[in-house]
């Protein structure tokens, strides 16, 4: 699909049983930490007694369909992941992939193993 994607891995070895991690994505106008910028957004992730953290990221639209996005937090590991996939932008990708313009990731990352699907 071409679709480029980001997979998230947080280690959260002091969490309590009870407490399941939370993330959430986080507009650049949002945010008061640099100036506003239209360009980035942020992913947060969020669990007690951890302060939250946060990663820039392109503002671009992400793809939630079924198999596109997921998360899973590992309760023995006390792992949490999450991985998305940017939908594609048209205007970059419609018509002929071979100019000069177009770009190459690579094949997409494969599907996470069955064991991680939430």
């Amino acid at each position: 699909t071409k679709q480029q994607s980001l997979l998230f891995q947080i280690d959260y070895p002091e969490i309590s049983d009870n407490i399941v991690p939370k993330h959430r994505f986080m507009s650049g106008f949002e945010q008061h930490v640099e100036a506003p910028d239209r360009r980035w957004q942020y992913l947060l992730f969020a669990a007690e007694p951890y302060e939250t953290i946060s990663f820039k990221i392109p503002s671009r639209e992400v793809d939630k369909s079924e198999g596109k996005f997921w998360t899973y937090y590992n309760t023995e590991t006390k792992q949490f992941f999450l991985q998305f996939a940017f939908k594609l932008e048209s205007n970059k990708y419609s018509g002929d992939h071979s100019s000069s313009n177009a770009r190459s990731y690579g094949p997409p990352p494969p599907a996470p193993p069955s064991s991680l699907r939430g």
